[in-house]
């Protein structure tokens, strides 16, 4: 059995949610039980492809208020550092992991004392990786890499390498959690592989829109085809399936998603973070901005929870 602390009024609906989602077994809701609580942050700064020290210095302030708003865990997307598009310019400024501008990152999380998730391309004897970094405040680092890679992102880096299957698990506060790198969160069974593992939260960062086609000018939206389009697109930023597993398996989900622009190489991120707790609560949340005037750095802070089973 779970342990969830809900409100009374809510009971009723969760129970009803659990059992469209086809959560199987009892389910025991306990108004008194107190999980432990970690507090993250959803960063998501302009990001421009190949602009490495650009992209730090467009960090370091949503770093600062994250640790200053309690923030144990500051999460950034795929590829943050080095950027990502689809013409291998981000994929040019691959980072050894000996690099000074992981240093400068390593530094960040030492001196504000939080732990920071940023993805880079990465080159790693002779080859070249879609890797995510954890930066711990007493100077430990945790490597993850990308397995799954998909036909747009190969026919641009034609070089790039996928990795094996295997998550590296780490740990906040006591929370365990792992990294999923854009296409690995379609690994078939990865989510059930990591709630088996006892993952605590599993964190999708991604880089995902496409063209500048994605996107709308704020005068655009006066035109009803251009309206519609951005309808469609900007207010659909919680995903339905994300939450509803969240509650089938406890397993709380955290996603960023890459805000830029970049007109020379046409590729268009319009960001849209969210943090969705195992008990399916959304608390805390970055709308996807498809209109082009609205980008600007974002950061949201949310909290997940881990229960304490009921005796």
């Amino acid at each position: 059995m779970r342990a969830i602390n809900l409100p009374v009024f809510l009971r009723p609906w969760l129970a009803g949610w659990l059992a469209l989602a086809g959560t199987a077994g009892p389910l025991l809701v306990d108004a008194g039980a107190t999980g432990a609580t970690l507090r993250i942050a959803l960063a998501q700064p302009f990001v421009e492809p190949g602009h490495v020290e650009k992209n730090i210095e467009a960090m370091k302030p949503l770093i600062a208020e994250s640790a200053g708003r309690g923030a144990k865990l500051v999460v950034f997307s795929e590829c943050a550092l080095t950027g990502y598009d689809l013409k291998g310019v981000g994929a040019k400024a691959a980072l050894k992991l000996d690099a000074p501008e992981l240093a400068t990152v390593a530094d960040l999380a030492r001196r504000l004392g939080v732990a920071i998730l940023a993805g880079f391309h990465e080159q790693l004897e002779g080859r070249l990786f879609n890797s995510a970094a954890v930066f711990f405040p007493n100077g430990h680092r945790v490597i993850q890499r990308k397995h799954l890679i998909m036909a747009p992102e190969r026919a641009a880096c034609p070089d790039i390498a996928g990795a094996p299957r295997e998550r590296t698990f780490f740990e906040v506060d006591g929370f365990r959690c792992a990294v999923l790198i854009c296409s690995d969160a379609l690994i078939p069974g990865i989510y059930e592989d990591l709630a088996a593992a006892k993952c605590d939260a599993v964190i999708l960062i991604a880089a995902g829109a496409g063209s500048e086609t994605f996107g709308v000018r704020q005068s655009e939206l006066s035109v009803p085809a251009a309206r519609a389009k951005w309808l469609d697109s900007s207010l659909v930023y919680i995903d339905r399936e994300s939450v509803a597993r969240a509650i089938r398996l406890d397993l709380a989900h955290v996603a960023v998603n890459q805000s830029g622009w970049n007109p020379a190489s046409g590729y268009f991120q319009p960001g849209g973070s969210s943090i969705i707790d195992r008990t399916g609560t959304v608390s805390g949340v970055i709308p996807a901005r498809f209109v082009f005037e609205h980008l600007q750095p974002d950061l949201a802070v949310g909290h997940i929870t881990r229960a304490v089973p009921t005796r």
